[in-house]
């Protein structure tokens, strides 16, 4: 494409060059301007099929990273499916049995969880159950029939209590009690409270179901039974970034409790420590003190030692071994008289 565009090039030079020449000499030429003319067409269609080789030269590199980046593609992919495919044929499959395995059917199941709403409320029965009642022991008579004297209801009870003055005679019973009848009479009042106790909501649910109360029912769990629960205590350690699987409270009590113990083990070992090195430090403090005060103590004797004697013996003091040697200075008091008689005079 080089030599291509270079031959136009010239050609458009030669062109030119030989136009200028005629002009220059005064004879112009039409062919020579036609020339030109021609060779300026042939350069402009030599750049752009120049500049349609490059573009498609680009569109060849594009489809080559296309390419390659496919070829990786299905490389990968080809590699995921052998993968696949040895695990699929390395996995061990369950049988399941041919009959339910399962001690409820599903349809009864679905058939049961389909007629539940989110406004169920279980039987009164099962909230506030009704206390069983004490069997009464029967005595038996010679006869083989049970007395029912033995067992006297409600109203007849009733009557002995209110009339304790009232003659023998009221105290007979009639032939409808001694056959049973209170017994029966009985029977009936405790299967009456029984189907009036399963029947009748609890008093403390009443009152949702009352207008004048103004409290709201919810048959479902409230946000802060639900923020008590175990599922809230899973989210808890989920944003903690611990993993609730495996979990267990109490381990993790104990492992905080060594730690703590570890911790505080530690702190008393350094305490310990920082107290020995102290006391060390202290010890060494009075031996160089005591170290100190016995060669001040020694450097005082030899000095009154020395001044006894006459000569030098002042640690620190030098003497010239060549000079002459300097008299003792004397001590002398100061006569403050004269100064005093100074001050009298001003």
């Amino acid at each position: 494409m080089d030599k291509y565009i270079d031959g136009r090039f010239e050609r458009l030079e030669k062109a030119l060059a030989n136009l200028i020449d005629s002009v220059t000499k005064y004879h112009p030429s039409i062919q020579q301007g036609a020339e030109l003319n021609a060779a300026d067409q042939e350069l402009s269609r030599g750049l752009e099929e120049v500049q349609t080789h490059q573009n498609n030269y680009l569109r060849i590199q594009q489809l080559r990273v296309s390419s390659n980046a496919l070829d990786t593609q299905i490389r990968d992919t080809l590699s995921n499916l052998a993968t696949t495919r040895k695990d699929i044929v390395t996995t061990q499959t369950t049988t399941f049995p041919s009959g339910p395995s399962y001690p409820i059917a599903y349809e009864e199941l679905l058939n049961y969880a389909r007629r539940i709403s989110k406004t169920t409320m279980p039987p009164a029965g099962t909230i506030k159950a009704v206390p069983p009642t004490p069997d009464v022991p029967e005595v038996q008579t010679p006869g083989g029939q049970t007395p029912a004297a033995q067992t006297p209801g409600p109203e007849s009870q009733a009557a002995s209590v209110m009339t304790p003055s009232a003659p023998p005679s009221s105290q007979v019973q009639s032939p409808a009690v001694m056959n049973g009848t209170p017994a029966v009479s009985q029977e009936h009042a405790t299967q009456q409270s029984s189907m009036s106790a399963n029947t009748v909501l609890p008093s403390e649910w009443t009152q949702f179901l009352n207008p004048l109360t103004d409290q709201i029912f919810l048959p479902w769990p409230n946000d802060l039974q639900l923020g008590a629960g175990s599922l809230a205590a899973n989210q808890l350690l989920q944003e903690q970034g611990i993993d609730p699987k495996g979990y267990d409270p109490a381990e993790e009590e104990e492992r905080k409790r060594r730690e703590e113990e570890e911790r505080k083990q530690k702190e008393e070992e350094d305490r310990i420590a920082q107290e020995e090195r102290e006391k060390k430090q202290r010890e060494e403090r009075e031996r160089q003190r005591i170290e100190r005060e016995r060669q001040r103590e020694k450097d005082q004797e030899a000095w009154r030692r020395a001044s006894l004697v006459g000569g030098p013996a002042v640690p620190g003091e030098q003497r010239s071994p060549t000079g002459p040697p300097q008299q003792k200075a004397q001590f002398q008091f100061t006569n403050l008289d004269d100064l005093d008689d100074d001050d009298d005079d001003d």
